[in-house]
């Protein structure tokens, strides 16, 4: 429960105190002087009305009486108290320019130009704005691989532990806990390394806005000590996508220097039906969090249970992995490597029995379990599988037990980074276009990634190593597409003048 200020009122978890202020407003039948353009919805286009229908009045511009994202005093404040007071944070703040724009957020507002932050190799493409935009220069943690299943396994106490004696003059320390695939690390062992010699601890969890709810899902960021955590609420739980939070506790952060740097990458005009999907899905988490996220870790155990005994399907468990710490079973590993079938193809034949997977690597696809999941998806998964496996058998004959590593697992492990230049040291520097033939030894003026999951292989300012070029050939041969380079066919690559 909390007082708001100067008030004798009291919100307790089950309030949505910013969506009432948007029903309240629109209560108040007002006319409309102002943005946006449809006015309350009486002119949006016919099909955007069909879609957003009673929605649409709910579409307002930033107006004194609705609040500020950037300097929330009322309703939204009190929206954003909230989910602090429920995920265990000292402050939190509201996002609809997702949570890319929060790791950029606690990036720039912990770091600044030349200031040492140690990274994961496995960080997405957001951590790379975060560098361009605050001028710092990374230090990878080179973490594990699992090369049966072709996943990361995380960083570990022993090489943060390294790391940091290596580079005394780190200020900050970013994590990915769970990742992609749900895989944890020791982070409170590793906070409690870092905090020992003063260094911050930002964590992505854009994949863990679930876990305080569950009953055998790894510890949050916040419950481990870390001083600033990203959540994509919009991924795993109910929120609108495009919508996240981002938390913070502790006294190594200045929050002032977060508010400031997220005024910077938030929009000045958001959208107060992405802010208010925030609020509800809070609410909904708060109420009945506990009872969804245990019903989803349920089916979730079920699909494991049910995909692990049809003949040529592998469904990994934490003991199957090389010695990880902790493991969300949500996320569901599908490895088709027994029936001689890559992710692709795979994902292809699930596409025509009517499936859509979340990633795509090596052998596999992921899949996410949901609170949005029921028995009916779940039974439907399972039937598109079994479907599968009994068509490849009655082509290809028995299941390969032995299958010969290929191109399929080895496009999964991503290149050893070398930075030449920080990332916004590479950014501004002059740029030629060269074929990638000839690109070997050259340093990168592009940051490509091949999405999902979003995690670059190559950086602005890192070099072009024959390991890259390897990784590039690989992915070009599964039919992958690049993200954030000119060329799409990386016939050509955009590399740094007169810097080798």
């Amino acid at each position: 429960m909390k007082k708001i200020d100067d008030k004798q009122t009291f919100l307790s978890q089950r309030d949505m105190p910013f969506v009432e202020a948007l029903e309240n407003y629109k209560k108040e039948g007002l006319a409309a002087f102002h943005t946006p353009g449809h006015k309350l919805g009486i002119a949006a286009p016919t099909t955007l009305k069909k879609w957003m229908g009673p929605a649409l009045p709910y579409d307002l511009g930033v107006m004194y009486a609705l609040d500020d994202l950037h300097e929330p005093e009322g309703a939204l404040k009190d929206a954003q108290d909230l989910a602090a007071q429920l995920y265990g944070a000292e402050q939190t703040w509201f996002s609809i320019n997702g949570t890319t724009a929060l790791i950029e957020t606690m990036i720039m507002g912990t770091v600044g130009p030349g200031d040492t932050i140690i990274i994961p190799r496995e960080a997405h493409r957001s951590v790379m704005g975060g560098l361009l935009l605050s001028g710092a220069r990374p230090v990878y943690l080179e973490g594990r691989f699992d090369e049966r299943w072709g996943v990361p396994l995380g960083t570990t106490v022993a090489e943060v532990k390294a790391t940091l004696a290596a580079h005394p003059e780190a200020k900050a320390l970013v994590l990915v806990n769970p990742n992609y695939y749900g895989i944890a690390i020791d982070l409170q062992a590793i906070v409690e390394v870092a905090h020992e010699q003063g260094v911050i601890v930002l964590v992505d969890e854009a994949h863990g806005a679930h876990l305080p709810f569950g009953k055998a899902l790894p510890a949050s960021g916040l419950a481990c000590g870390a001083d600033v955590v990203a959540q994509s609420t919009h991924k795993l739980i109910g929120s609108l996508t495009q919508t996240s939070m981002l938390h913070c506790q502790g006294s190594l952060v200045n929050r002032r220097r977060l508010t400031q740097v997220h005024q910077v990458l938030q929009s000045t005009s958001p959208n107060y039906i992405l802010l208010a999907s925030l609020d509800m899905a809070r609410q909904q988490m708060a109420t009945e969090g506990a009872t969804l996220v245990s019903h989803a870790e349920r089916l979730a155990h079920k699909l494991r249970q049910s995909l692990q005994v049809i003949p040529g399907i592998a469904v990994p468990d934490k003991a199957d992995f090389n010695h990880i710490y902790e493991y969300d079973y949500t996320k569901v590993l599908i490895d088709f490597k027994e029936l001689g079938l890559t992710g692709s193809e795979a994902e292809l034949l699930l596409r025509k029995e009517g499936i859509e997977v979340e990633l795509v690597q090596g052998y596999h696809v992921l899949v996410l379990i949901t609170i949005g999941d029921t028995e009916a998806s779940i039974n439907r998964l399972i039937g598109a599988v079994q479907q599968i496996a009994h068509m490849t058998v009655a082509v290809k004959g028995e299941p390969v037990t032995n299958a010969v590593e290929d191109v399929a697992l080895n496009s999964t492990k991503l290149p050893v980074p070398e930075v030449v230049l920080t990332p916004r040291e590479g950014f501004y520097q002059p740029m030629t276009t060269i074929p990638l033939t000839e690109a070997i030894g050259h340093v990168a003026g592009e940051t490509i990634s091949y999405y999902p999951p979003g995690i670059p292989f190559l950086a602005v300012g890192e070099r072009i190593t024959p390991a890259v070029v390897e990784y590039i050939r690989e992915r070009q041969a599964l039919g992958y597409v690049p993200n954030g380079c000119a060329d799409k066919s990386l016939t050509n690559i955009q590399v740094i003048d007169d810097i080798r």
